[in-house]
């Protein structure tokens, strides 16, 4: 059964482009060191649309086959030590492109995925 960490933040006022760069950056450098996040078993991007107030809000969702997995990556990971210093350096998250007073962090579990339409 899989797991799925939400992470969903708004841009920091006047940084919209800045962000779009970051965030872009941030995919490519993952897509090119994905030998760093085999627990990852896809990530994926989004923005909400027709939301209401909450429309606007930006939002990464990671795949992992288990909590185990997803465990193992977040110690792995750790406090961004050796070859996780440079994803560091790449990620958003540290580049006041986000409105960190409004950003949440989930986990959700999938239910019933043998009756999803995939």
């Amino acid at each position: 059964m899989s797991i799925f960490e939400v992470e969903y933040w708004k841009v920091s006022p006047g940084k919209e482009a800045e962000h779009d760069r970051a965030m872009r950056g941030w995919l490519q450098w993952v897509n090119d060191h994905r030998e760093l996040f085999g627990e990852w078993k896809s990530v994926r991007y989004f923005v909400k649309e027709i939301a209401g107030e909450q429309s606007g809000f930006h939002f990464v969702m990671w795949e992992y086959d288990s909590l185990a997995a997803f465990e193992a990556y977040k110690a792995r990971r750790g406090d961004y030590r050796g070859e996780y210093a440079e994803y560091k350096k790449n990620d958003p998250y540290y580049m006041d492109v986000f409105d960190h007073t409004d950003m949440r962090v989930e986990v959700w579990k999938d239910i019933d995925r043998d009756l999803w339409i995939e």
